[in-house]
C-alpha cells in the first residue's frame, strides 16, 4: 500500500511539472507557434523529439543552437518558438524546460492525396488518404461530393472501389472544425485515349502494346496501356504483334534517363571524353619537355676528352749571347 502511495505522488508530481500539453494540426507548409510559459529572464531550453533546437540564456539572450534539423526553419526569443514551412518530418513532441519546469507541445502535420492520383479511370479502384503523420489512429470525417455529405469511414485512409462519375469532384477531410483539407478526383473514361492519343498511317510492324498519357491542367496525368491490332485491307490478315514505330532521332535524344533528357548525358559524356583527352596530353608532352632538359642537362656536364690536335705545340728558341770583354 505504501509503495503505490509513493507511486502515485510521484506521477502526481510528474503532471505537474510537465504541465499542460498543447496540441496542434497544422497542413504541409504551415506555421506553428508554441509558447513555454516561462518567466521574463529564465533560461529556456527547446527540444524536438529529445534533440536540442535552441539554449536561451535568459538575462543575455544568447543562443545556443542544437543539431536539430527543425533550427533551420524555426526562430525563438525563448519564451516563444516559431516553426514555420512544416513538412511530415516536423511531426512530433516538442518540450521547453525552465527553471525546473517542463511544458510539451504535441504538433500533428496533416496531408492528404489519392492514390494513385486524382485522375482515375471509370471502374478503377482508389484510395484517399488524409495522413496525420505521428498519430495514425486519430479518426477523421470525410465528406464527399457533390454538396458535402458525410462519409460513412471515419478512418484516415478510405478505399473506393469501381470509381464512378459520382465520386468525381471535391472530397474534405476534416481533423478539427478549423482544419480542413481537400482532394479533387476526376474519373474519365477509358475512350479519352482513343480521343487525345492519335496514331495516323500504321503499318503491321506497328501492332503491339502502347501506352497512352493524357496530361491535364494542374499538372495530373492519366496513362493507359493498349494494345493496337493492325488489319490488312487486302489480305485480311490480322496483326497483334510487331517490331513497333521506330522512334526519331528526336525522340531517343529528348527521352528522360534519371530526369534528364538523354542528349545532355551525351554531352556530358563527350565533353568529359575530350577534357581527360586533354589532360592526357598535357602529362605526356610536359613528361616528354622534362626528359629532353635532363638529357641536354647531363650532356653539359659532361666533360669532352682532348684529343692528339688540341695538345698546345711550343717552340723553344735558344739564344746565344757573346760577349767579349
Amino acid at each position: 500500500m505504501a509503495t503505490c502511495k509513493i507511486l502515485f505522488f510521484l506521477f502526481l508530481a510528474l503532471y505537474i511539472s510537465c504541465g499542460k500539453c498543447d496540441v496542434f494540426y497544422k497542413r504541409v507548409g504551415d506555421e506553428v507557434s508554441m509558447n513555454c510559459g516561462a518567466p521574463s529572464n529564465s533560461d529556456t531550453e527547446w527540444k524536438f523529439d529529445n534533440v536540442l533546437i535552441f539554449n536561451v540564456k535568459g538575462k543575455t539572450g544568447a543562443k545556443l543552437k542544437g543539431p536539430s534539423h527543425i533550427v533551420l526553419k524555426a526562430s525563438t526569443n525563448g519564451e516563444n518558438l516559431k516553426v514555420s514551412r512544416l513538412g511530415t518530418r516536423d511531426s512530433g513532441n516538442y518540450i521547453c524546460s525552465y527553471s525546473g519546469s517542463v511544458k510539451e507541445h504535441n504538433v500533428y502535420v496533416v496531408s492528404v492525396f489519392a492514390k494513385p492520383g486524382p485522375v482515375l479511370v471509370q471502374s478503377s479502384n482508389a484510395e484517399l488518404h488524409c495522413d496525420i503523420t505521428g498519430n495514425s489512429n486519430t479518426q477523421v470525417q470525410w465528406l464527399r461530393p457533390p454538396n458535402g455529405q458525410k462519409h460513412n469511414e471515419k478512418s484516415q485512409v478510405i478505399q473506393l472501389k469501381s470509381v464512378t462519375s459520382k465520386d468525381a469532384g471535391q472530397w474534405t477531410c476534416q481533423v478539427k472544425d478549423d482544419l480542413t483539407l481537400s482532394v479533387t478526383l476526376t474519373v474519365v473514361g477509358c475512350d479519352i485515349c482513343l480521343e487525345k492519343c492519335e496514331y495516323p498511317t500504321v503499318q503491321h510492324r506497328d501492332a503491339g502494346k502502347f501506352v497512352c498519357t493524357v496530361e491535364f491542367e494542374g499538372g495530373a496525368s492519366l496513362s493507359v496501356e493498349m494494345t493496337l491490332t493492325v488489319l490488312d485491307k487486302h489480305s485480311g490478315k490480322v496483326f497483334t504483334k510487331g517490331k513497333g514505330k521506330t522512334p526519331s532521332v528526336k525522340e531517343i535524344l529528348t527521352k528522360n534517363v534519371y530526369g534528364i533528357e538523354l542528349w545532355v548525358w551525351i554531352a556530358v559524356g563527350a565533353s568529359s571524353v575530350v577534357l581527360i583527352g586533354l589532360i592526357v596530353v598535357t602529362v605526356l608532352v610536359r613528361q616528354r619537355n622534362k626528359r629532353m632538359k635532363e638529357r641536354v642537362r647531363k650532356l653539359r656536364s659532361m666533360r669532352q676528352p682532348l684529343t692528339a690536335k688540341d695538345y698546345c705545340r711550343c717552340k723553344r728558341y735558344f739564344l746565344f749571347f757573346h760577349y767579349s770583354v
